[in-house]
């Protein structure tokens, strides 16, 4: 399971990929300002958490300089792709615990209002 920056890191990864079918070049500061605001992710956290991401089998990671800035060459793998498929699931499963606390409180709603009625007689 990722954290939440690695998770960030993962997206942003994961979007200028596919938009190539599955590989990309890419600078460290494209890729840090492709991450949300919200999200502190330094430069030098950037290298060991690509390097995670690169043991967990979500891509390739190929390191190379150009003019004095450091650019990654990224494939993504089998797990690179789930990352989609992860993504919607969770999205899945917090819909799904919202609306079960919804109709859960609807349901007591209205066993608590008939319950009142029948014991208010």
């Amino acid at each position: 399971m990722l954290n939440k920056k690695t998770k960030q890191l993962m997206k942003a990864v994961y979007y200028k990929a596919v938009e190539k079918d599955g590989t990309c070049l890419i600078s460290q500061n494209d890729l840090l300002s492709s991450m949300p605001y919200t999200i502190q992710f330094k430069k030098s956290e950037l290298a060991p958490s690509l390097k995670a991401l690169v043991s967990e089998g979500y891509f390739e990671l190929i390191t190379t300089e150009k003019k004095g800035e450091e650019y990654y060459c990224i494939t993504l793998q089998k797990g690179g792709y789930d990352f989609a498929y992860q993504i919607a699931k969770e999205k899945r499963q917090v819909r799904m615990k919202i609306a079960l606390t919804v109709s859960g409180a609807i349901l007591s709603f209205i066993i608590g209002t008939i319950l009142k009625s029948i014991f208010s007689k």
